[in-house]
């Protein structure tokens, strides 16, 4: 079962299931809440992924564009330059060239519910983006880190909304942290 607006906005306030949010209310919507980008890392060169995770290769970032008071975000990130922004600057992105977006917003799902992530239509409206992410599981915690690829040569703010939460109560608990792989817990880019 989905949450309701007025059940998110509940869970929001009193639960602290998404915290750094904005304005509450124009994020919240009618089935779910709006996240916005903290930062936006440029993807030089893939990675790879391997069944021995020793054997993986990390992706090449090159920019790193982060929002003031946001910096903690890309802490962990090794790249070519890290640039601090105000929000409402405008980064400019080149067509087919991937990038990872992390959220300003952090969840802390409760072990009965989970999420899913949906691309803002004003994205690829306007933008003529592709959104590329997975889901959110149960009892997971801290910001998200999505990809954006866009089409042709755009810009998008730092700050913007770019991507909707849709959170679902699960009919019984499940523990994130109990399963094989919790390599991304709190929120680790790589």
């Amino acid at each position: 079962m989905r949450m309701s607006k007025k059940t998110l906005e509940s869970m929001i306030i009193d639960k602290k299931l998404v915290s750094d949010y904005g304005n509450l209310d124009k994020q919240l919507t009618a089935n779910g809440i709006d996240f916005r980008v903290a930062a936006i890392i440029e993807v030089l060169e893939a990675g790879t992924m391997r069944i021995k995770k020793e054997d993986c290769q990390k992706p090449k970032f090159g920019r790193v564009f982060v929002m003031n008071g946001f910096e903690h975000v890309v802490d962990s990130v090794s790249c070519d330059e890290k640039i601090t922004v105000d929000e409402g600057t405008l980064v400019n992105l080149k067509k087919e060239t991937p990038y990872l977006f992390i959220t300003c917003e952090k969840v802390d799902t409760p072990t009965n519910y989970n999420f899913t992530i949906q691309c803002r239509s004003t994205l690829f409206r306007m933008t003529q983006s592709v959104l590329a992410t997975a889901f959110g599981e149960a009892g997971y915690r801290g910001v998200l880190t999505l990809m954006v690829v866009p089409v042709l040569d755009t810009g998008v703010d730092i700050g913007v909304r770019f991507c909707q939460i849709v959170f679902s109560k699960l009919d019984n608990k499940s523990h994130y942290e109990e399963q094989g792989e919790t390599n991304y817990q709190d929120g680790k880019v790589i």
